[in-house]
């Protein structure tokens, strides 16, 4: 059958801190939240997936497929 059976999954989890909590309450612009969040130690499904295919987990074209970049 088809299916998720193997894949790797890539990531991007937004960690809901005080400060993000105050971004999201004064509707900032989501780049700005993404900003903080960054600062803040978030890595991007783009940034999880090259650190997977430095792994060896994955390619690199298949970040690009998935990521969009």
């Amino acid at each position: 059958g088809i299916g998720y059976k193997g894949r790797t999954g890539i990531f991007e989890i937004l960690v809901i801190s005080p400060e993000v909590s105050s971004l999201i309450l004064k509707r900032a612009p989501s780049s700005k939240i993404k900003e903080v969040a960054m600062k803040e130690g978030m890595k991007t499904m783009f940034q999880d997936g090259i650190l997977k295919v430095i792994n060896g987990r994955t390619t690199i074209s298949e970040i690009i497929r998935v990521t969009n970049m």
